[in-house]
């Protein structure tokens, strides 16, 4: 493809990772925690912090150097295009725009307990409201449809190697996250779950928890 056809795209994908950080950047400014995380900083459960910190800083500067070296366009980049059609690439924007929504969405439900990385603080409430009536980890599942909306955009194969890695890695820390809320709210969390999915709605358990509320009421 040539480079001036990849221009729109390279100025999409540039975009998309600056407004990325400038709303993050506004959330951590707009942060202001009352009270002290009660998960100890030690252990086993610091090791794996302090492992997330560090890759995050690391894939941090990686995807720096990918979306500038995307932007910029050298003739190596362009060896690893894929041949995706344009209205694709277009539908990728589509998905980023609603993956930004949605992660908007999700930090303003979370309120005072969103924070960059994962933690629990003292009076801690299970928030059930907005997104997470229906899925338990709404912001992972918009950044993963943000990693797939990378790999539509760019139709670059490194773009597409790290943006994988990085869903993998939301499964992950979902997962760990999970078994950190578990002990933490118990029995209250376990329930949660019986009537959400993880990342997509779950029509079925939500079916199953209306009969059953109905049916004890009853």
């Amino acid at each position: 493809m040539a480079m001036h056809d990849e221009l729109p795209f390279r100025i999409i994908f540039a975009g998309i990772y600056v407004a990325g950080f400038l709303m993050r950047g506004l959330f951590i400014q707009r942060m202001k925690p009352q009270e002290k995380p009660i998960i100890p900083e030690a252990g086993n459960a610091g090791e794996i912090s302090r492992f997330r910190v560090i890759f995050q800083k690391v894939m941090f500067f990686l995807w720096i150097a990918i979306v500038a070296s995307y932007t910029w366009y050298p003739p190596w980049v362009e060896a690893l295009h894929f041949p995706f059609p344009t209205w694709l690439r277009y539908g990728g924007a589509i998905a980023a725009a609603v993956s930004f929504l949605f992660l908007f969405l999700t930090m303003k439900t979370l309120g005072r307990y969103w924070s960059p990385l994962p933690r629990l603080m003292e009076g801690h409430k299970l928030v059930i409201t907005g997104p997470y009536r229906f899925i338990r980890h709404p912001m992972y599942t918009a950044m993963m449809l943000l990693f797939i909306a990378f790999i539509l955009i760019t139709a670059n194969a490194a773009v597409t190697v790290f943006s994988l890695i990085a869903t993998v890695l939301t499964v992950k820390w979902a997962l760990n996250e999970e078994k950190m809320l578990i002990g933490f709210f118990g029995d209250e969390y376990r329930a949660y779950m019986t009537r959400t999915g993880a990342f997509l709605p779950a029509p079925r358990k939500m079916v199953r928890h209306i009969f059953f509320n109905q049916h004890e009421k009853l």
